[in-house]
């Protein structure tokens, strides 16, 4: 019997995106590549910025001018909070989208982060 490579391959369903997401022109994502998977493949209308949680500076946000955000829940050596704080000191004020598994109560992450937070809007992408 002959199987086609769709059949024999685990293949996880893409989540919707938030329209926001879809249409934001500009993506900073921060130390995380697997994002890259739920953004727009056409770079005519959505550019993305790849970078290092330390990389980040003043210099960079403004030049970049990102729509959004997408960072992990959990770095390496960092969370999401730690970014999270450090894009509210550098004067960013969009859509910070963190990038995790479901989550059985996706609702405490997000209130700790909004309050530690609150000039973010902080949404959760999770993926299978």
């Amino acid at each position: 019997m002959i199987r086609s490579i769709a059949q024999t391959t685990n293949l996880r369903p893409v989540p919707p995106l938030p329209d926001a997401l879809r249409q934001a022109r500009t993506v900073l994502v921060v130390e995380a590549a697997g994002a890259l998977r739920f953004l727009e493949r056409n770079p005519m209308q959505q550019g993305v910025v790849m970078t290092h949680m330390r990389m980040l500076n003043l210099h960079m946000l403004a030049q970049i001018a990102p729509d959004a955000v997408i960072g992990p829940l959990i770095g390496p050596g960092w969370d999401s909070l730690d970014l999270g704080i450090a894009l509210e000191e550098l004067g960013y004020e969009g859509t910070f989208y963190i990038l995790t598994r479901p989550l059985p109560r996706a609702e405490l992450v997000l209130r700790e982060l909004r309050g530690c937070c609150p000039t973010l809007t902080i949404k959760l992408i999770e993926t299978a």
